[in-house]
């Protein structure tokens, strides 16, 4: 039973000091931005949106991307509709208001889900560089004219990566968790990842890409429920770049309860499942990456894999305090090999959030006191992160084991913080 809980927490603490580590490695990576050519004259640039039941939230993404800094003869916005619940009725008005910078594709059949969507887009475009948003967000004016011009640092950058935000952090403890969560992410991995050369994820959305790097890789593949990660890995694995911005960033809409993140996040699991099974002998085979960048490429895949072994370790407890009496864990217990060992990887484990999230919240909070405040949001995501254990578990199992699945959306209100 020691040895049990023992490899169980090594493991969670394999995470724990890899967050830690990510940390360390973004705060030394703070304002790594690449210097950008002066542009006289912007390329043409296509927005990706793909939509299915985005009746709420559609209109808003397509008049954001319209009213753009951006010379309209040069900006096109390619809408692929999969809709059932009147999206198409928002949607093709602009269509006919603007016909030269609109086009509207309908599917009928759904084919590829999200991915497929993406895959027509970009058969029917013919700029060099395309942009894709979800339909949640809501991208700033200036956004392209800020982002085009990382394009031309290097002919190998596949693609730029905004950093993700939130509209609706104040809707309820969920979202202002999730919100902090979202922020972790962006601000710690994302930016430690890049500025550290390491294999990164592209978020999904606010990403503006270069058409023939999506294409020397066979496009968008369907074959994982995170078509985004796929790619991802491919780009990087045959030898492309790309540049994260954080300070550039593009707002979206949180999930406001338990059950829309249970699905959100039961979909992200069983896709980076997918894709740790796609991709695992690519990364440890690539003559190209170093170890550290194989192991970091591994730890990015494998990053649900933390929910069935936290199940496997909670299921451990009751047991083990059966097994050992209370005074076994004052006396014995530290004059055993694995004593000793296990309680300075459980203080890692419990210490790494707090210093990823604490680096977060001091870099994007002026003051200290709110900085604090915000920090209590971590028992917020303790909370969520329990909430989904089970499911995302599942969820990891089923996309190991293969086999198709289908893309559940998460539904989107058009919510704003007031």
């Amino acid at each position: 039973m020691l040895v049990l809980i023992t490899v169980v927490t090594v493991l969670l603490g394999l995470y724990a000091i890899n967050w830690s580590l990510l940390t360390i490695l973004s705060i030394k990576g703070r304002g790594k931005t690449p210097p950008t050519p002066r542009l006289d004259d912007l390329p043409e640039v296509t927005i990706h949106i793909p939509l299915f039941n985005e009746r709420l939230v559609a209109a808003r993404l397509i008049q954001s991307c319209l009213k753009m800094d951006y010379p309209a003869e040069k900006l096109k916005v390619i809408v692929v509709d999969d809709s059932t619940d009147g999206t198409t009725e928002v949607v093709e008005p602009f269509a006919r208001e603007f016909p030269q910078n609109v086009k509207i594709i309908h599917r009928m059949d759904r084919v590829g889900f999200k991915a497929g969507a993406l895959k027509t887009a970009l058969e029917n475009t013919d700029s060099e560089f395309v942009m894709i948003f979800d339909a949640d967000y809501v991208p700033p004016p200036d956004l392209l004219k800020r982002l085009v011009p990382y394009m031309y640092v290097s002919a190998d950058v596949a693609f730029v990566q905004t950093r993700s935000t939130y509209l609706n952090a104040n809707q309820s403890w969920i979202t202002k968790a999730l919100s902090l969560a979202i922020d972790g992410y962006g601000i710690i991995d994302q930016r430690a990842r890049y500025t550290a050369n390491l294999l990164a994820h592209f978020s999904g959305t606010g990403g503006l890409f270069r058409r023939s790097a999506i294409q020397s890789v066979g496009g968008w593949s369907s074959d994982t429920l995170t078509e985004d990660l796929d790619l991802s890995i491919r780009l990087q694995l045959e030898g492309w770049k790309y540049i994260y911005l954080p300070e550039l960033t593009v707002p979206g809409e949180i999930p406001p309860s338990l059950e829309l993140l249970r699905r959100q996040q039961h979909r992200w699991a069983r896709g980076f499942a997918q894709c740790i099974r796609k991709h695992y002998r690519s990364v440890i085979g690539s003559r190209s990456l170093s170890f550290f960048q194989k192991f970091e490429a591994l730890m990015l895949l494998a990053t649900y894999f933390v929910c069935p072994i936290s199940i496997v370790s909670l299921a451990l407890l009751i047991p083990y305090f059966y097994v050992f009496p209370l005074s076994f864990f004052f006396n014995e217990y530290w004059q055993t090999t694995l004593g000793p060992l296990a309680s300075a990887i459980s203080a890692s484990i419990y210490i790494s959030p707090l210093l990823l999230y604490g680096a977060t919240v001091s870099e994007l909070s002026e003051e200290k006191r709110l900085a604090c405040l915000r920090l209590t949001n971590i028992v917020g995501i303790a909370l969520l992160g329990m909430g989904t254990l089970i499911t995302n578990s599942k969820a990891t199992f089923k996309g190991l084991l293969g086999g198709s699945s289908a893309f559940e959306r998460t539904t989107k209100y058009g919510a704003v913080d007031i």
